[in-house]
């Protein structure tokens, strides 16, 4: 059976515009930043701390020294034998709902899969009841919009509105792990998610491949990170003048890293647009690199592998039966929903 048309927000969605040297984009009154080698270095500098979108004071920007304390005490948390503890749960979640997914019958993988085990998680990482979490992610969704679309200032004010909502319904502990991780891995994840899953049914072979051979589970979801463009950009602020790849970059000034195109620079990686569940030493930046990477990078691939593994190894093929319809916007977008019906390799 043939499905449908490959949506055009494909290339869109994650093919970056054209990758080049560092330039200072006076619409955005921000330097660009688009290769993986400028990306990279931006995640090391010192002098490029972590910013919104907007132009706050830098007084109002964190420290290097207030960011590696969080981090800390984040990493204390998401230690490894506490990684381990969620992801046999989560495995066993996902295993129970993969048997439940129907054959030859059309199911949504982000909404019947994806989603709820991604708000299962949640409920896990932040210690609120399951009952709770279900209410809370409807709370959260502004937040999540805004990340997605952060030049709207509609959905801007609805995310501030959301997070006053939140903000003291979560116990103590590390900031990363209370309103702001609800709303990282009851919302954001699944966005991942369908990004990988919507790679992996544009490129049946590697689907096949990952069936035949799920222990190459791990390696293959740090590929579908560097093709899942989530995030697209990222926003910095330098705090000191710093002369950066050859350009002088003043103090206070804000630059934007285009994640989603660093990823695709073909100066680093072959056959950048191409999908490879076995391409080798994937030095993907989706989750930033050195002091500014992801702290929750570790839970994000354990969740990934326990969540997609189950169901790659159930069913040798999938196919989507209807077009895609594209949510998000420059922050980053996905797939609203995954429409697929599964089946053997001859269905």
């Amino acid at each position: 059976m043939k499905g449908p048309a490959r949506d055009s927000d494909w290339i869109d969605t994650l093919s970056p515009a054209e990758i080049g040297p560092p330039n200072f984009d006076d619409s955005l009154r921000a330097w660009v930043l688009s290769r993986y080698s400028d990306v990279l270095a931006a995640f090391h500098c010192p002098s490029l701390l972590p910013s919104g979108l907007n132009s706050k004071p830098l007084s109002e920007v964190l420290s290097q020294d207030a960011l590696q304390k969080m981090r800390r005490e984040t990493c204390d948390v998401l230690s490894p034998a506490q990684l381990r503890i969620w992801g046999k749960r989560l495995s066993e979640a996902a295993r129970s709902l993969a048997k439940k997914m129907p054959e030859k019958e059309p199911a949504d993988l982000v909404g019947s899969y994806s989603r709820p085990l991604c708000l299962t998680l949640a409920a896990m990482v932040t210690g609120i009841e399951a009952r709770q979490a279900q209410r809370l992610c409807a709370v959260a969704e502004p937040i999540s919009a805004s990340a997605a679309e952060p030049y709207d200032p509609a959905l801007k004010s609805d995310s501030r509105a959301a997070n006053a909502k939140l903000r003291g319904l979560f116990g103590a502990g590390p900031e990363p792990l209370r309103d702001s991780g609800f709303v990282a891995l009851a919302h954001t994840l699944p966005c991942l998610l369908a990004n990988a899953w919507y790679a992996l049914l544009e490129s049946p072979s590697e689907w096949r491949a990952l069936h035949n051979e799920p222990e190459f589970a791990k390696q293959a979801v740090e590929e579908l990170l560097r093709c899942s463009a989530l995030p697209r950009i990222l926003f910095r602020r330098a705090v000191q003048d710093v002369e950066f790849n050859g350009v002088r970059i003043r103090k206070g000034e804000r630059i934007v890293l285009r994640v989603l195109a660093a990823n695709r620079d073909p100066e680093h990686f072959a056959h950048p647009n191409r999908l490879d569940v076995k391409r080798l030493r994937i030095r993907h930046l989706a989750l930033g690199a050195g002091p500014h990477s992801c702290v929750g990078a570790g839970l994000i691939r354990m969740a990934a592998v326990s969540i997609m593994r189950p169901l790659l190894e159930r069913f040798p093929a999938a196919e989507l039966v209807e077009t895609v319809s594209w949510k998000g916007g420059s922050g980053f977008r996905f797939p609203a929903a995954l429409w697929v019906r599964f089946g053997d390799e001859s269905s």
